[in-house]
């Protein structure tokens, strides 16, 4: 037989199973190791400014946790109101545990950015030890230590450690109750029965496949206690058993039942249901053609590697349950059916949200635990069938330590290959906000944004409810822009204003506004422009103008890259940015806006300030200094030489690698656009990375952000720069530059390009 029933080992005074002491110091050590490195990488960036993506709702979490604090409120509310909100505000699609414990850690913190993702932090430092303490239980010491380095190294576990949401909270209470319902049927003692009850209950208070789990383990326990004959699975406490498994019941059918209460006060239970009939849209397709849509998310958030293991360890849970009848090997396969209910049931969520599957991670690393003890059992037996009767270890004594060090060296080698792209796919999503990809749609962090936003926050008026922000749909409002403004209220996707807010501020982001509409701004209003964000309104500007200053008033970002402690505990994917007056920008966008604009006194210092320069001395008619500052510029620059058959030349780019990397094309134009023409970026991965086991990225992404003074504005003979923010993918990424047509109108060609209407502008291996 493959798994032979083996002879009962003895316990130790804690009722564990016996294990020799170099076998236990081992794997604490691994545990340890596993536990830091994953304590680490969930702090990274804790104390930074959140930014957008699936990491914005965590400032969400924060929105609402303010909301209850403010207000003296129970339900959740996911923006800022002036006055106290009805119960229909409240946000009823999941249970409230996780801003309820937001809301707790705010009161005693304070309002912080850090406050956001202290729970899930803390509750990610806390999981490897709690795989290690069920693996151990269950199986030995060298299996614990397995599902804690399994946890720890699989891309979407490392990716969204810190994210204050719903999977961290599930997966931490959870397996803290699993821990407490092993502990418990192998001493019957009361307090593990505490114990598992608290944890599953916590869960259930965090989201609704905590009550999956716990359904499915109440089911088993019946089957185990009360259907099936005793000898299947052996003697259990009958008395501690029925107390766990009433207690476990009740506590799953009060917390439904309190929030079916509770949203049925506020009116929200037909919400619910349609929330949650939505999420499970798209059932009609087969399931073969909807997993081979998410092949790359699939891969890249596991890799194939841990993806065959789990599909083995499967076999293996579900072999073990069926001939060794030990019950706590039905745990993986609990877990993998919770996991597996929403990841398929709930298909919409699954196809727009990568971290889905997130729930896959602690079903794997319990799987992992059963692999490394099934094996190390196996190489026990075959050193038993070697050995002379006569010298057979008797089976009463302590597991020798070399079968389970030898199978827990085997497991961390291709956990190590997981690792490999495990790292940069951390990197990736923080730089993502936990996007990667997106299908190819175009991702920006809002890192300048946010700085922007928390920069004008103290110029508005003090209260925060008075001063209402209204926002351009260009903005594209996020939780992490109304949590960037100090607990404001925002309006976002508002129309450009007849009349500047005698409150507050309108804000806007040029390049996604028309142009039509930026002039209508520049007309009527006093403009302070921070990059391409644009901001009028009371309190917005006022030094400006307190020293005479009318029309646009322009700042710029002054970036540099961030020290050890900056990368590590603010932010290592954006660099350091200060807000200054710029005169030379504030030049060039009254120009541009038919505003009276003196050309700057001093001399430019930047390639930044040259290219203005320049265009402030062809606009000048200076030939001269023109031509003197247009070979400093293109002397700076990797050439391109790219010319379009409507005059526009794409001269060449600069590449800083950094924090955020950044490509910036230098582009000259022959004159104004046609009305639907705008400078594209876009890339593709050509070539998987370098030893890693995930297939390349097939999709063609958007990576240029429109320039923030329209191409239909440009004149002949200026020259303009686009930055374009490089987020890059695993693998050797190029990336492409054109002019690209709105509305299939007909885009611009590259002369002598053989009909080619993209250049490349980059290479990155």
């Amino acid at each position: 037989m493959l798994f032979p029933r083996p002879a009962p080992r003895p316990t130790d005074l804690r009722g564990l199973p016996a294990a020799s002491r170099l076998e236990t110091r081992a794997a604490l050590a691994v545990t340890a190791v596993a536990t830091a490195w994953f304590a680490l990488a969930a702090a990274w960036e804790m104390f930074g400014p959140i930014l957008a993506g699936h990491y914005a709702s965590s400032a969400g979490v924060g929105i609402i946790a303010e909301n209850m604090l403010r207000w003296k409120i129970l339900g959740p509310v996911w923006e800022y109101t002036a006055s106290r909100p009805a119960p229909e505000m409240y946000y009823c699609h999941h249970p409230w545990g996780i801003f309820w414990t937001t809301a707790a850690f705010m009161e005693v913190l304070g309002r912080h950015d850090v406050v956001c993702r202290l729970p899930a932090v803390l509750l990610s430092a806390a999981t490897p030890p709690l795989l290690y303490a069920i693996g151990r239980s269950v199986y030995r010491p060298a299996a614990g230590a397995a599902a804690a380095a399994a946890f720890v190294v699989l891309p979407i576990t490392l990716a969204f450690a810190s994210l204050n949401a719903l999977e961290v909270p599930v997966m931490a209470w959870t397996l803290l109750g699993l821990f407490g319902y092993v502990r418990l049927t192998q001493t019957a003692r009361r307090r593990y029965l505490a114990v598992s009850a608290l944890g599953l209950t916590l869960g259930m208070h965090a989201d609704w496949p905590a009550f999956v789990l716990t359904g499915g383990l109440l089911a088993f326990g019946a089957l185990r206690a009360y259907l099936l004959p005793k000898r299947v699975f052996g003697p259990i406490h009958e008395r501690r058993y029925a107390q766990w498994w009433v207690l476990t019941a009740f506590l799953a059918a009060l917390t439904a039942a309190l929030y079916l209460a509770l949203f049925h006060q506020a009116g929200k239970l037909g919400d619910l249901l349609a929330s949650y009939g939505f999420r499970s849209s798209g059932n009609a397709e087969p399931l073969a053609k909807v997993l081979a849509g998410r092949r790359y998310w699939i891969e890249l958030s596991f890799t194939p590697i841990a993806i065959a293991a789990g599909k083995l360890a499967a076999l293996v849970c579900a072999a073990r349950l069926v001939l060794l009848r030990r019950e706590h090997d039905a745990l993986p396969l609990l877990y993998l059916a919770t996991a597996t209910v929403q990841y398929v049931v709930f298909r919409q969520g699954a196809d727009i949200h990568i971290f889905w599957p997130h729930y896959f991670g602690a079903y794997f690393a319990l799987a992992a635990a059963a692999l490394v003890a099934t094996f190390a059992a196996l190489l026990e037996r075959a050193a038993a069938a070697r050995r002379a009767p006569g010298a057979a270890r008797d089976s009463a004594g302590p597991a020798p330590a070399w079968p389970a060090l030898a199978a827990l060296a085997l497991w961390l080698a291709p956990l190590a290959a997981v690792l490999r792209d495990g790292l940069p796919a951390l990197r990736y999503a923080r730089e993502t906000g936990g996007r990667f990809n997106e299908r190819g749609h175009l991702i920006d962090s809002d890192g300048e944004k946010t700085a922007f936003l928390r920069w004008l926050a103290p110029r508005l008026p003090r209260t925060p409810t008075d001063a209402v922000v209204e926002m351009h749909e260009g903005m594209k409002a996020t939780w992490a822009q109304v949590w960037a403004l100090g607990g404001r209220v925002v309006k976002p996707t508002r129309p450009a204003p007849r009349e500047a807010p005698p409150r507050g501020a309108y804000l806007a982001d040029t390049r996604f506004m028309l142009d039509r509409d930026q002039a209508s701004l520049a007309q009527r209003f006093d403009i302070t422009a921070v990059g391409p964000f644009w901001a009028l309104g009371a309190g917005v500007g006022a030094e400006a103008r307190a020293q005479g200053a009318r029309g646009i008033e322009a700042f710029s970002f002054r970036e540099r890259e961030p020290g050890l402690l900056a990368w590590y505990f603010v932010s290592g994917t954006e660099p350091e940015r200060e807000i200054v007056p710029d005169p030379f920008l504030t030049w060039e966008l009254r120009a541009h806006f038919g505003q009276p604009a003196e050309p700057p006194a001093g001399p430019p210092e930047t390639l930044e300030q040259k290219r203005i320069a320049h265009n402030a001395a062809l606009a000048a008619g200076d030939a001269a200094r023109a031509a003197a500052l247009f070979s400093e510029i293109t002397a700076a620059l990797a050439p391109l030489g790219a010319r379009f058959d409507d005059g526009t030349e794409l001269l060449g780019t600069t590449f800083h690698e950094g924090a955020r990397s950044l490509l910036t094309i230098f582009v000259r134009a022959g004159g104004p656009a046609a009305s639907d023409v705008a400078l594209s970026v876009r890339s593709r991965v050509v070539e998987r990375a370098p030893l890693s086991t995930t297939m390349a990225d097939p999709v063609y992404r958007e990576v240029g952000l429109p320039t923030a003074i329209s191409p239909q504005r440009w004149r002949a003979g200026f020259v303009y720069a686009d930055p374009v923010p490089i987020r890059k993918r695993p693998g050797t990424e190029v990336f492409w530059a054109s002019l690209k047509a709105r509305d299939r109108g007909r885009a611009p060609r590259l002369l002598g390009g053989g009909g080619a209407s993209e250049v490349e502008v980059l290479r990155l291996r």
